[in-house]
């Protein structure tokens, strides 16, 4: 759907991408990263295939909803900023 309209509207996939680096501009500056390794505070790179067992504890340290909330809330002022 996304390729349809820019390619009906070429003009707008421009906009589009300096709206999504404005909005990723912004987590960044609230969280200073926007990779998910660095917000969850992860070495560089792991060579190892084996993910982490899933456990109470693991989950504990992943601050995704807090990140997800983060993001919605930026989404939502741009949203009533730019009605």
């Amino acid at each position: 759907y996304i390729w349809l309209w820019f390619t009906k509207w070429p003009g707008e996939k421009k906009q589009h991408y300096e709206r999504i680096q404005e909005l990723a501009k912004e987590f960044k500056i609230e969280n200073h990263s926007i990779i998910c390794r660095e917000l969850l505070g992860l070495p560089q790179k792991s060579d190892s295939p084996i993910p982490e067992k899933r456990t109470e504890e693991y989950y504990k340290k992943r601050p995704c909803v807090e990140m997800v909330a983060t993001a919605a809330a930026i989404m939502e002022n741009y949203i009533k900023e730019n009605r």
